[in-house]
């Protein structure tokens, strides 16, 4: 099948890359032609703002190239590859050209002033000549169209493709950084024009239902197999290399078997460790971390990520280290060495809705998690009972820092951590894309 896929910008998927990148990259995997289109801004930029200066420059820059092929891959494709194909070279490199041949990248010019009406519909009929065209350069035959850019429904208006897909991954009118009352209309908009509604988490499902009633939940999926990678870290605790380090994949549905020794890791996280891992915006509770900092002085809390708004009041505290961002890469290493995960999010409108990556990303590593009061981490609490503390939820911060004490204090085995990963094997990127591709 070919699609078209209106989202954010491909570069900002590079080292991190969002829900996104990983379903466009999947769907090439899997046989499909995309073509990736940066879409408008979801608010005005700044003339004062040298950053959004820059963007704009950038911006314009990318759409006198046209539509271009992408031959760098995110990394995630390519570890991913890789360990599949550990061996076989000449392998690897095909299905890297493959995937290369099968993925375009295009960036409009649109007009960056979302909050006028008029703007909005030419921003959306730009969009829809841009489709025609390319697609028609491209050769796409019957092309589905997955929208992720509210500001952008005028784009899914209209029979110039077979399907037109709503993705709703986030409640857009929550953000504080947006025009709340445009972004709600537009996102009701988005769920009018479609075929089909994608959820991503339950409460965008409840909402977008009312509005379309083919409307469909599918959370959102990990890359199992390069989280796994994070057991290898036991070698050091003096496990054996045959237990638990990543082997051939499991029949689709099925989890590996593989020995466990019985082996606290407490040595190894020694002094213990609590990590996070993601952007440092609005919706992380500094009080909370603050407040973890002060309460664990033999512990370090480690904050793995860009920040997008001021986090001074974090900086200077001895056992708090601030990372900056990593590579998707280099993030199962990072895990490996967490004692306990946390998702210290203030819950509120916008994260009520949030269906958080980062939740399966750490089990797939074996990490346990401690999270404030989030509905989607809460359903993990309860699924997940067998392993009585790898997924915890904390209603107050006295209750947070009390199971982040419980896990410090009995730290899971390597049995117990490799279990805890084997547990996520069925919820890769593979097994939601194929859902989606069932329903269309």
């Amino acid at each position: 099948m070919d699609f078209f896929i209106i989202a954010n910008a491909w570069s900002a998927g590079k080292d991190n890359p969002t829900s996104k990148h990983r379903i466009a990259l999947e769907l090439v995997k899997q046989g499909h032609r995309v073509l990736w289109i940066e879409g408008a801004g979801m608010r005005t930029p700044s003339v004062g703002s040298s950053s959004d200066r820059l963007r704009m420059v950038r911006k314009v820059a990318a759409s006198l190239r046209g539509v271009r092929r992408e031959k760098q891959l995110l990394s995630c494709q390519v570890d991913k590859l890789s360990s599949e194909c550990p061996f076989d070279h000449s392998s690897t490199t095909q299905q890297l050209n493959n995937l290369a041949t099968d993925l375009w990248v295009l960036s409009p010019l649109f007009i960056p002033l979302p909050r006028y009406e008029v703007i909005r519909r030419l921003n959306g009929l730009i969009c829809r000549m841009n489709m025609r065209f390319w697609g028609w350069r491209l050769g796409f035959q019957s092309p589905v169209l997955i929208n992720y850019v509210p500001v952008l429904a005028e784009a899914m208006r209209g029979r110039h493709t077979a399907r037109t897909v709503y993705h709703c991954v986030d409640r857009w009118d929550a953000f504080a950084m947006y025009d709340s009352a445009m972004m709600g209309e537009m996102d009701r908009r988005c769920c009018r024009y479609a075929d089909l509604v994608i959820a991503s988490a339950g409460e965008l499902y409840d909402r977008c239902k009312t509005i379309n009633s083919n409307t469909v939940l599918i959370p959102h999926g990990v890359d199992w197999e390069h989280f796994r990678h994070a057991v290898a870290e036991m070698q050091t605790a003096g496990v054996p290399a045959s237990a638990g380090l990543p082997g051939p994949r499991p029949p689709e549905g099925g989890t590996p078997t593989v020995a466990r020794p019985k082996q606290s890791l407490s040595k190894l996280h020694s002094p213990p460790t609590i990590g996070f891992f993601g952007l440092l915006s609005e919706w992380v509770d500094q009080d909370l971390l603050l407040r973890l900092a002060k309460e664990f002085p033999q512990a370090t809390l480690i904050l793995i990520g860009k920040a997008d708004v001021d986090v001074s009041r974090l900086k200077g505290i001895q056992n708090i280290q601030l990372i900056g961002p990593k590579p998707f890469s280099d993030l199962p290493n990072a895990i490996a060495g967490f004692t306990v995960g946390i998702i210290p999010f203030v819950v509120n409108d916008l994260t009520r809705a949030v269906n958080p990556i980062k939740l399966r990303e750490m089990l797939s590593a074996g990490c346990p998690v401690v999270s404030t009061a989030l509905p989607e981490v809460a359903l993990y609490a309860t699924s997940k009972a067998s392993f009585p503390v790898s997924v915890q939820i904390a209603v107050t911060h006295d209750d947070f820092v009390a199971m982040v004490r419980r896990v410090i204090e009995h730290p899971l085995s390597p049995e117990e951590r490799l279990a805890l990963s084997d547990s996520m094997a069925g919820e890769t990127w593979t097994a939601k894309v194929q859902e989606i591709l069932k329903l269309l």
